[in-house]
């Protein structure tokens, strides 16, 4: 392989025309061809001699690999290589949308570390390299630190194990510590939280026809404790007017619970203004799969977050759901029937210190026990 170094003019400079001119401020960049593989990248850098040692160290690797030392002959040789196998086996195991996201946005900013450090190949990425990146990475929590290193580990040692480098650099990063209670952190919505992000809806540049679906979705993952894959797929049999009460009666797909839950009536209306051509289902048009309806509706809602300016979540409106029903004094047991979880102990697990309504009877039961 030989990397073919030139730079990208800008504009402005005076000269454009010749790409092998070294002394302007403009960006090299490097182009190569692998396997018949046509590959433009940038060097990252306007200095010709830095793009060269780059160049070189490329040259250097792919020499290493033609000499056999990556693992078995065939296997996916370079980072991207190595990362379409492991999400194309990923893809296989029929995993929810927003599982599926975050495994390619992990691995999306593994190979944009590979790429500023010049690795080319899996191989390249030592023990090492990932603990000089993991101390780089800047999450709201160590919980979320962990899982990431999770998915990183899982990436490797699938690779290892499917023949693609000889050992698993992984394997020896050091464990991410996480108190107990993060583990179970939940995050919810404050009530101007939930103002921005529906106002954030119009600003996304959706059209007009998403926008209102996106809305109506995310209000009825707030008032009635929906999941995201409950929600998109919910069929108008399920929405249930009896006068001027609605309901939602459906069948969780994740635990098979029932649940039958009143909206308020203003939210039961707006859903049934949501235009989206099918005659069976509320949200989804029945062009896509729920799979993949739940992947486009996922997508919407991260540019309604990102136009809020609110690192949010699907899920979050689920748990402003339940919260808001301990904080009014509901009992715990019937916001775990109302949520659908198979036990209320799942419930407790997340929701046990906004649970008002037990700890007034409790804070009752002591100070009666104290008066005798």
């Amino acid at each position: 392989m030989h990397v073919i170094l030139y730079k990208r003019h800008k504009a402005t400079c005076k000269h454009r025309e010749d790409k092998t001119y070294r002394r302007c401020h403009c960006a090299v960049w490097m182009e190569w061809n692998l396997n018949g593989d046509q590959t433009r990248k940038s060097a990252k850098t306007e200095s010709w001699e830095h793009a060269a040692k780059q160049a070189r160290q490329l040259e250097q690797q792919h020499e290493d690999a033609e000499l056999g030392l990556t693992a078995k002959p065939g296997a996916p040789k370079t980072v991207a290589q190595a990362i379409a196998l492991y999400l194309d086996s990923k893809r296989g195991e029929d995993l929810a949308a927003n599982t599926l996201y975050k495994h390619t946005l992990t691995l999306s900013r593994l190979q944009t570390f590979c790429d500023r450090e010049g690795l080319l190949y899996l191989k390249d990425v030592t023990l090492d390299k990932l603990t000089t990146w993991r101390a780089h990475w800047t999450f709201e929590s160590p919980l979320a630190k962990r899982n990431n290193q999770e998915r990183v580990k899982g990436f490797f040692k699938f690779c290892s194990e499917a023949g693609v480098i000889p050992a698993n650099p992984a394997g020896q990063l050091s464990s991410i510590q996480v108190k107990a209670d993060e583990a179970t952190m939940v995050r919810v919505f404050e009530p101007k939280e939930y103002k921005k992000i529906l106002a954030a809806v119009a600003k996304t540049g959706l059209q007009p026809r998403n926008a209102a679906r996106v809305k109506a979705c995310m209000q009825l993952q707030r008032w009635s404790g929906l999941s995201l894959v409950d929600a998109v797929c919910l069929s108008k049999d399920e929405l249930v007017q009896n006068g001027n009460t609605f309901r939602v009666r459906t069948q969780r797909r994740k635990t098979g619970a029932h649940i039958n839950n009143v909206i308020p009536a203003w939210l039961g209306k707006e859903l049934l203004k949501v235009k989206n051509g099918n005659p069976r289902n509320v949200f989804v048009s029945g062009e896509a799969t729920p799979k993949g309806a739940v992947s486009t509706f996922d997508k919407m809602y991260r540019q309604v977050f990102t136009a809020a300016g609110i690192a949010g979540s699907s899920h979050m409106f689920r748990h402003t759901f339940s919260v808001e029903l301990l904080k009014a004094g509901v009992d715990i047991r019937k916001v775990s029937k109302a949520l659908g979880h198979s036990s209320v102990v799942i419930t407790e697990r997340y929701y046990a210190k906004w649970n008002k309504a037990q700890q007034d009877i409790l804070d009752g039961d002591l100070a009666a026990a104290w008066k005798k």
